[in-house]
């Protein structure tokens, strides 16, 4: 079994796909500005000349990884982004049944502005403060 895994993963040409996956990457380390222009030449023309699918495995290995910061500031926009999303369904919730019980109960004086009003302000301050947050870390290099 591992015998023939090796001979598919070793042996065999590379397809299309994982060429086009190993250019598309070059092109993503190009733009970020961690591959030179002769560089970038040098490794696509290994990639097109690469005659089995460890060479292009090995070569997708020895590209520059993203740095830290970049991966920390994809985790905090992602934490902040979940965090938003539940803000904002607890806040449809909580004013849907606030509303609903408003609606069974008579409709007298609109007493659900209590709850509407200073959430509906909690949650825009919230998207306002993660939107700011967002850019600062970006202007910083972040």
């Amino acid at each position: 079994m591992f015998a023939s895994m090796h001979r598919a993963l070793h042996g065999s040409r590379p397809s299309t796909s994982e060429r086009e996956r190993a250019l598309a990457a070059l092109k993503m380390r190009y733009s970020e500005g961690r591959l030179s222009l002769e560089e970038l030449e040098a490794r696509v023309e290994r990639v097109y000349t690469s005659v089995r699918r460890s060479e292009v495995l090995a070569f997708m290995w020895a590209m520059p990884l993203q740095t830290m910061r970049w991966v920390a500031l994809r985790r905090v926009r992602r934490l902040q982004s979940t965090v938003l999303r539940f803000h904002a369904a607890t806040f449809a919730t909580l004013n849907a049944t606030v509303l609903g019980i408003w609606a069974l109960t008579g409709e007298g004086t609109f007493w659900p502005a209590v709850f509407l009003l200073p959430s509906a302000a909690l949650l825009a301050w919230h998207a306002v403060l993660s939107c700011r947050l967002t850019r600062a870390l970006g202007r910083r290099g972040w």
